[in-house]
């Protein structure tokens, strides 16, 4: 290469080269920065086929860009040393003009292929992205037998360590909508109201069915031989709409007896009737549930099935708890007051000294919101279950502990269970 001109063809075609390496490590970063619903909503323009596809959309083109960054580096690498070489051949020993030209075009590359592309794309990766989609779609396209085979390799590799494969792993996952969701909240684009009702609303996927359900304790049921006038009274003084039916015991739920049913059967056949007939006669069929199902599949049973309450039971076959619709939606919106609670404060008093007057059955979800405080993860899903993890024994009426930043002292217990707590929360610096 002794002519001048194929020097200097050479030299553009480098400085061609190292562009082409900045546009292509400017996508990179630009591909792997922008968010997956930019490149979902982006992919929806181009054509069906490449719709269909999405979830193997990021890495072909991650592959394409690989491919292509790592030939031009190739090619800016061989036409440097045949530059370094012909130019400089009476100066740098033909044994040293490799390692010069590697050391010359790997400054070039770094600063220019690499550092500086990388940082532009990452402050703007949006418009790179924008203008680099389509002709990484294209060259995919060309290139797909050759990146079916890298994938396939790829696959195989991850399959023997145990990761995901491409077509497995869902390309919008429920992390990346939570964490738009509070980047959103940070920024002040998402009010907290509503960040918190969308990440309960995503949580529901996860949450199972007894970490709302109400308790087998708290159950307010009536037994199958009593009278509608029984169940009356106890609709009055309960102010419950729907009243489960038992058989003997509380683990045999047999029914559930409707408000409604009851005020329409009696004021078509007198209030006469009322003590003669029985709650079994008028009680509906009911709903059971295991505790471990997640509460997404219960809305959508309570909506296919047009019913508001579901009997939950445990792995053994007894009787858990219940669950409600006004339950499910409490998990989204949260306390949701009706006419008759309208004096209630969702079982937390606030004290004129900071402290607080808690209900022990409270889940550790709503007391979290409410008081605007974290409590540790763990299995427990109420205050009870938090002091019973920690102290694993039942404390007494008025003793006081500490756990964490929290000081309680219990205000009320039976024998067997916790009822009412005085919370307190601890400045530890101010306390050290």
């Amino acid at each position: 290469m002794e002519d001048p001109l194929s020097y200097l063809l050479s030299f553009f075609l480098l400085i061609f080269l190292l562009y082409l390496s900045a546009v292509f490590s400017a996508s990179e970063t630009a591909l792997t920065s922008v968010s997956k619903i930019k490149l979902k909503e982006s992919l929806k323009k181009g054509d069906k086929e490449e719709e269909e596809s999405e979830l193997h959309l990021f890495n072909k083109l991650l592959t394409v860009i690989l491919i292509m960054n790592n030939l031009v580096n190739i090619l800016a690498s061989s036409v440097a040393t045949l530059i370094v070489v012909g130019l400089f051949k009476y100066i740098i020993p033909e044994s040293l003009s490799a390692l010069v030209t590697t050391l010359i075009l790997t400054f070039f590359i770094l600063i220019f292929g690499e550092i500086t592309p990388k940082i532009y794309a990452r402050q703007n990766n949006e418009k790179i992205f924008n203008r680099m989609i389509k002709i990484l779609i294209f060259l995919s396209k060309i290139l797909s037998p050759f990146i079916k085979m890298l994938i396939g390799i790829s696959n195989f590799i991850i399959k023997i360590i145990g990761g995901k494969l491409v077509y497995e792993a869902p390309f919008i996952t429920t992390e990346d909508i939570l964490m738009y969701v509070e980047a959103g909240r940070e920024e002040g684009v998402i009010k907290h109201e509503e960040s918190f009702m969308l990440k309960r609303t995503l949580e529901m996927e996860v949450s199972l069915v007894k970490e709302i359900m109400i308790p087998r304790v708290d159950i307010v049921a009536i037994e199958e031989s009593e009278t509608l006038e029984d169940v009356m009274e106890i609709i009055k003084e309960e102010e419950y709409s729907r009243i489960p039916v038992y058989k003997d015991t509380i683990d045999n739920i047999v029914g559930i007896c409707y408000a409604k049913d009851v005020l329409v059967f009696v004021s078509e056949r007198g209030t006469e009737i009322k003590d003669k007939v029985k709650v079994k006669e008028l009680m509906r069929e009911p709903l059971f549930v295991p505790e471990t199902m997640k509460v997404s599949e219960l809305l959508k049973i309570f909506k296919e099935q047009k019913i508001h309450i579901a009997i939950v039971v445990d792995e053994y076959g007894g009787t858990a708890g219940l669950v409600t619709m006004e339950d499910i939606l409490e998990e989204i919106f949260g306390e949701i007051m009706d006419e008759y609670d309208q004096n209630e404060n969702v079982g937390i008093k606030k004290l004129e000294d900071g402290s607080y007057i808690v209900d022990a059955t409270i889940p550790i979800n709503d007391l979290e919101r409410e008081l605007n405080l974290v409590f540790p993860e763990s299995d427990y899903e109420t205050l009870a279950g938090y002091i019973l993890e920690n102290l694993q024994r039942i404390p007494k009426v008025g003793e006081k502990f500490k756990i964490g930043t929290f000081v309680f002292k219990i205000v009320a217990a039976s024998k067997n269970r916790i009822e009412k707590v005085l919370i307190k929360v601890v400045d530890n610096e101010k306390e050290n």
